[in-house]
């Protein structure tokens, strides 16, 4: 979450876009009901819409997960005689071939049983296995599956198991919660995970929620013209989205990059001209609806994307920023919790995807 947030906020410049350049238009056309037009779109009515908002529940499997994630810090891995079964740390020498192509080779690959990182089939040959046992199998992956190059093909493993781990966590007595975090016992860690999961969950349902809305404004609306510069920025940010794949995978260029994530030319022009029009849209509603930044409401802005990039002091803040970004984002999420405030929203629960 905080990740993105930093994302999000070195991208805001493009909110202020909408000058500089001769004007590009798309021959699309005013749209007849249209309550606010400029020279960039023809924009539709964003009050009133309808939109859904889940509500991640906080199950005990998600407490328990987020403690097991924070136990983690003070586990100890130890190997074992035994074979192989749920939890365990299966570490290989680890061959992955499509249409007899290699596309991974790695030793001391670990695989860690019930993570499903390459899906609950893949797990289960990997499970009830022993050090030295050598297998060789292979898997169909549907067409959605994370990796784009595994996706829709059949992938062929070699895989040789070198050593089994099981992982042993402390357990969390008050006395080890009080040693080791700054709770003083194992009921307020407990509430205090509950609260960072509730508060982490109703920010990213809230900022789903946002992004289906301003989608909507987008898809009744229409982007009449553009300028050159609103266009190379849009690109920039495009591309600079993918910029952190370069050390990730030893690569060289973004067409390398593109290449290994089967992202086309199109692919990419289409989500240049989203990002375009999705700043237009907004930069559109500000106008139409005279937002502004009260001196009040920037401080308070600041303090709250301090918080969230965890940076200490405010002269790094607007040094790694600057003060017109600050300023965009922050109005950008004006916008964004105005389209909430006027939409008719139906609440539902729902569970969270981890």
């Amino acid at each position: 979450m905080k990740k993105k947030i930093a994302v999000i906020l070195l991208t805001a410049c493009l909110v202020t876009a909408c000058g500089g350049s001769s004007q590009i238009t798309t021959g699309n056309k005013p749209i007849a009901d249209a309550v606010y037009t400029n020279d960039h779109v023809s924009l539709a009515d964003y009050t009133n819409l309808k939109a859904e908002k889940k509500n991640y529940m906080i199950t005990e499997k998600t407490i328990e997960d987020r403690i097991h994630e924070d136990l983690q810090e003070f586990a100890e891995y130890n190997s074992v005689s035994r074979p192989s079964q749920s939890k365990d740390y299966v570490q290989t020498d680890f061959k992955a071939s499509i249409d007899g192509k290699v596309v991974v080779e790695e030793t001391q690959y670990d695989i860690i049983l019930g993570a499903e990182e390459f899906g609950k089939e893949f797990d289960e040959k990997l499970t009830n296995v022993s050090v030295g046992d050598e297998l060789a199998f292979s898997l169909n992956f549907d067409n959605d599956f994370t990796d784009v190059e595994w996706a829709g093909n059949t992938v062929d493993f070699e895989i040789r198991v070198t050593d089994i781990q099981e992982e042993l966590l402390p357990e969390p007595t008050d006395a080890f919660i009080r040693d080791n975090t700054s709770y003083g016992s194992y009921e307020e860690y407990i509430a205090a995970v509950r609260t960072l999961l509730e508060e982490s969950f109703e920010t990213e349902s809230i900022q789903e929620l946002q992004e289906t809305l301003i989608q909507q404004v987008m898809d009744n609306s229409s982007m009449l013209q553009y300028t050159k510069d609103d266009y190379e920025q849009a690109k920039d940010t495009v591309n600079n989205a993918y910029l952190s794949y370069l050390d990730i995978f030893g690569m060289d260029d973004l067409d390398d990059v593109y290449e290994f994530l089967d992202v086309t030319k199109e692919d990419v022009e289409e989500e240049i001209q989203e990002n375009l029009y999705r700043t237009l849209t907004i930069q559109a509603i500000i106008e139409n609806e005279k937002f502004s930044l009260s001196d009040e409401e920037y401080e308070e802005g600041i303090r709250y994307y301090m918080e969230q990039t965890e940076t200490e002091s405010r002269e790094e803040f607007l040094k790694t920023y600057g003060e017109d970004e600050i300023r965009a984002q922050l109005l950008e999420d004006k916008v964004l919790n105005f389209l909430v405030n006027q939409a008719d929203i139906t609440e539902t629960d729902a569970e969270h995807d981890e």
